[in-house]
C-alpha cells in the first residue's frame, strides 16, 4: 500500500484488505453482485481506496493534520437500545489528531443513489410493520432518534431523509465506543456528469442541516465541512460532549 492507513474488516489489523477482490469478498455491499458495479459507489469506494487515499478526502481534512490508521468498509454500529439494523458505514476511519487523541471519520458514499426514504415514509412503513406484529418497537425507535438529535419532534423533520439521521447517531454512536472526542461525518459524491440525483441529494443533506443546526442560513458547499456541533442528549450509546463535523466532497470518475 502506498499510504501506511491500514484496510481491514471490522477494523482489525490483521484482517487487512488488499485487494478489490478482498475488498468484495470480505466486506460486500447489501447487495452483493448487483451493487457491485462500475460508477456505483461501492465498486467505486473500493477502487478508489483500496491502495491510496483519495486527494479530494486529504484536501477536505488538510488543516486538521489527522494521521489515519485503520479503515474499515461497510462497518456497522448500533445506536440505540432497539434490534433493528445500525448504522452501516461504507467506511469507517480511525485516526490521531496531533494530539494522539482518537478521532472517527464516518463516510457515506454515492454515485447517483438517493438518502433512502424520507422519515414520513419510513414512519409510515413502520406503522404497517405494527399492524402485522403488535410488539414492533420500530415507530418508538425513529421517535427516539428523531428527539436525540433534534431534542424534539416537529414536522419539519418529516421531510427530511432518513439515512441521514441514522448516519449522523451512529456517527456520534461510534466516537463514544472509541473514546474519540471529535467525529466527522463525510458525504463522498462520485460525479462522471452532474444529474438531477445528485442536485438532489445535495439540497437533502442542506435541508438536514437546517433542521440539525435548527439554522435555515445552514448551508454546505463542495469540498468543505461544517461544525462542530454537538446533540444535547447522553444516553448509553450517544453523547452531549463530542464534536461533530459535517462535510462533503466530489471526485471525479
Amino acid at each position: 500500500m502506498i499510504d501506511q492507513m491500514i484496510r481491514c474488516k471490522n477494523l482489525n489489523p490483521y484482517d487487512t484488505i488488499e485487494t478489490i477482490n478482498e475488498w468484495f469478498y470480505k466486506c460486500p455491499p447489501k447487495g452483493k453482485e448487483k451493487q457491485w458495479k462500475d460508477g456505483r459507489s461501492a465498486k467505486e469506494t473500493a477502487m478508489h481506496w483500496v491502495h491510496t487515499i483519495p486527494v479530494a478526502f486529504l484536501d477536505i481534512l488538510k488543516d486538521k493534520e489527522l494521521v489515519f490508521e485503520l479503515c474499515a468498509p461497510e462497518y456497522v454500529t448500533k445506536f440505540d437500545v432497539y434490534k433493528g439494523e445500525g448504522r452501516n458505514h461504507d467506511l469507517l476511519i480511525l485516526a490521531k489528531n496531533k494530539n494522539k487523541d482518537t478521532v472517527i471519520i464516518s463516510i457515506e458514499s454515492k454515485a447517483d443513489e438517493p438518502f433512502g426514504d424520507t422519515v414520513e415514509k419510513t414512519i409510515k412503513a413502520a406503522q404497517k410493520k405494527k399492524q402485522i406484529n403488535k410488539n414492533s418497537k420500530a415507530i418508538k425507535r425513529i421517535e427516539d432518534l428523531r428527539k436525540d438529535l433534534f431534542g424534539e419532534l416537529n414536522d419539519n423533520q418529516l421531510g427530511l431523509m432518513y439515512q441521514l439521521l441514522t448516519a449522523i447517531a451512529g456517527t456520534i454512536a461510534e466516537a463514544k465506543k472509541q473514546g474519540a472526542k471529535t467525529a466527522f461525518f463525510l458525504v463522498q459524491t462520485f460525479v462522471e456528469k452532474e444529474n438531477s440525483k445528485h442536485i438532489k441529494n445535495k439540497k437533502d443533506l442542506n435541508s438536514f442541516l437546517k433542521v440539525f443546526t435548527k439554522s435555515e442560513d445552514a448551508k454546505i458547499e463542495n469540498n468543505e465541512v461544517l461544525g462542530p456541533f454537538r446533540i444535547t442528549i447522553d444516553n448509553e450509546y450517544l453523547s452531549s460532549s463530542i464534536d461533530l463535523c459535517i462535510g462533503k466532497y466530489e471526485i471525479k470518475i
